[in-house]
């Protein structure tokens, strides 16, 4: 027994050596990044991560959750959220929400109620989130069309893409208040010394609002096109009225399918009784006779 103990303790040292030589001096070179970047970005303005948005980093990051957190991620990042909110939400919404149902099920309604909670609370967060992206989808697809508006007016009085842009984020939040925010980003790359085309890129970059892509593809464009750029962009005016006004007309289509079974399922059964209940009145009556 006592040979296990030595030979136990001989690799917990050789452990703890290996960890100090190899390991360490990566932990602290690590460590100081971290806390340059977040001098760094509390000397720009931006705030500080805290402890619980460097945990859902970390937590994001772990191969078990990367491919679920991926899923959300761009559902998150259609809504404006910056980094380490998308990653805090994520954390909050997704999974402690969860255990703390869990916890308050297995409190007070048993193992029963515990797991039924956990459930509900691991499904209906995500459909949330995803909800919430594709409302956000929408809202910024129409208010591309503003966007277009916009452009054209400012571009037919000389003013260069940047500065209509700039201007349309500025004066435009009133009517583009989910869009301002990718606006603000695309001038923020542009005043860092970024490329124009890198910088419509990442505004265009969501294949879900076809009206900001064509928009970034056209003012990509634009060098070559010239005085056709008001052409083009009412033709994407149309073409995203023309598709709006079809969504509409389907979920108008959809709607009127609802009544309809609705009122079959709850007005049949009324209309027979009305109809078919003072014969059967009689048949009752005459063979009780």
């Amino acid at each position: 027994m006592a040979d296990v103990y030595l030979c136990a303790a001989v690799a917990a040292s050789l452990a703890a050596l290996w960890i100090a030589i190899a390991l360490a001096p990566k932990w602290s070179l690590r460590a100081d990044i971290d806390a340059r970047l977040r001098n760094r970005s509390a000397k720009n303005g931006k705030p500080a991560a805290s402890w619980l948005g460097r945990f859902a980093q970390w937590f994001t990051t772990r191969a078990a959750i990367r491919s679920d957190f991926r899923e959300l991620e761009s559902a998150l990042d259609i809504t404006g959220r910056n980094e380490q909110q998308i990653h805090t939400l994520y954390l909050t919404l997704c999974w402690l929400m969860p255990a703390l149902a869990f916890v308050l099920g297995f409190v007070f309604w048993g193992v029963t109620g515990g797991a039924v909670l956990a459930m509900a609370g691991f499904l209906l967060p995500r459909r949330v989130v995803r909800a919430m992206g594709g409302r956000a989808e929408m809202q910024q697809n129409l208010e591309s069309i503003e966007l277009c508006h916009m452009t054209r007016m400012l571009m037919e009085a000389g003013l260069s893409i940047e500065r209509a842009v700039r201007l349309a984020a500025l004066q435009g939040r009133q009517v583009m208040p989910h869009l301002a925010t990718r606006l603000d980003r695309f001038n923020r790359v542009i005043a860092s010394g970024a490329d124009r085309t890198a910088a419509l890129d990442e505004l265009g970059r969501n294949r879900r609002i076809p009206v900001l892509r064509q928009y970034a593809s056209l003012m990509k464009q634009s060098g070559t096109l010239g005085a056709g750029v008001s052409l083009s962009l009412d033709q994407i005016i149309n073409e995203a009225l023309h598709a709006e006004r079809s969504r509409l007309k389907e979920a108008t289509g959809r709607t009127g399918a609802k009544m309809t079974v609705i009122m079959m399922a709850f007005m049949l059964p009324a209309l027979f009784i009305l109809i078919g209940g003072p014969a059967v009145i009689s048949v009752a009556a005459s063979l009780g006779r």
